[in-house]
């Protein structure tokens, strides 16, 4: 008897538990009511990989939550037909494709414009991959990046840490045409695919959100861009204040006055604007939620939103 149709069926049943249960994490950090039920339904079945995108409309808009690989939103957006994106978000830690569509629609909706969300991880299995991942290799190493090169400057030491050409795999898959600025670091799909954005979009691209590891994500991608060949970029933080290269000038990063998750996480000597009562959660059901709206509004206020 053929056992394979039993294993299959038991194969998904487990496995849409679990991603079920994945989904929980977003409920927590991310708005996801901002989503209706058939979106999040379609979403929880989600299979495509880390790095994948989502373009979300704003709610009134009724258009579909679409799923693409970058190499086809970039070949999309090169082409006369397609409504240009020039907002990219990433989320945090753990987030599933629904935390990711959520944090998509928040900025969407108060744009006014479709948003390009990329997918940073599957949900609660990955959260503890991704916080190793992500705060201890991104941000220790961030940390300790700076210190080494504070100390390089002082003793008018050249900061080649290493070699540009050791980066190869991602010149030949993701920039053939450029070289990769040397202080990229590997190992993170969203922010790879925000570089290979960056490199084949630059031109167009004008906001950069990130929440949570999702600014270290971005800072990333920025710091592979090869030679920061434009910072007509506006970047907005939530819930972790990061060091960004100093061309990028039009950057606004908000922390919860509470949100010890996010201090832990944060470099110290670095401007940041505090929201009281705040805390690491977007989800505006939940009580003391930082707000994308209340902090978008901000920074258009103070001139960062001059692009979006």
């Amino acid at each position: 008897m053929d056992a394979s149709p039993l294993w299959d069926t038991a194969r998904r049943s487990h496995v849409a538990a679990w991603r079920l249960f994945n989904s929980s994490l977003d409920t927590v950090f991310y708005d996801v009511g901002a989503l209706s039920s058939d979106e999040r339904d379609g979403l929880l079945g989600y299979a495509r990989p880390e790095g994948s995108i989502l373009i979300v409309h704003p709610a009134d808009a009724g258009e579909e939550i679409r799923l693409l690989r970058p190499v086809d939103f970039v070949r999309e957006q090169r082409s006369a037909t397609a409504d240009a994106v020039t907002t990219v978000v990433i989320a945090g830690v753990g987030s599933s494709a629904v935390g990711t569509a959520a944090l998509a629609r928040d900025v969407a909706n108060c744009l006014g414009t479709p948003v390009a969300g990329i997918v940073s991880g599957l949900g609660l299995a990955d959260v503890v991959s991704e916080a190793l991942g992500g705060w201890f290799v991104f941000g220790a190493r961030y940390a300790l990046r700076e210190v080494v090169a504070r100390l390089l400057d002082a003793f008018a030491l050249e900061d080649h840490v290493r070699d540009p050409d050791t980066h190869a795999d991602l010149k030949a898959s993701v920039a053939s045409e450029d070289t990769p600025n040397e202080r990229f670091l590997y190992g993170s799909p969203d922010s790879t695919t925000l570089l290979y954005l960056l490199s084949r979009l630059g031109d167009r691209l004008r906001l950069l959100l990130g929440h949570s590891k999702g600014n270290y994500s971005i800072e990333n991608a920025l710091e592979g861009w090869p030679g920061h060949p434009d910072a007509h970029l506006d970047i907005v933080t939530l819930g972790a204040v990061i060091w960004f290269p100093a061309q990028f000038a039009n950057l606004h990063q908000f922390i919860g006055e509470i949100d010890y998750f996010g201090m832990l996480n944060s470099r110290i000597f670095v401007q940041r604007i505090g929201v009281p009562g705040a805390w690491h959660s977007l989800n505006t059901a939940l009580p003391g939620h930082l707000s994308v709206r209340g902090a978008l509004d901000e920074a258009s206020r103070l001139g960062a939103l001059q692009h979006a």
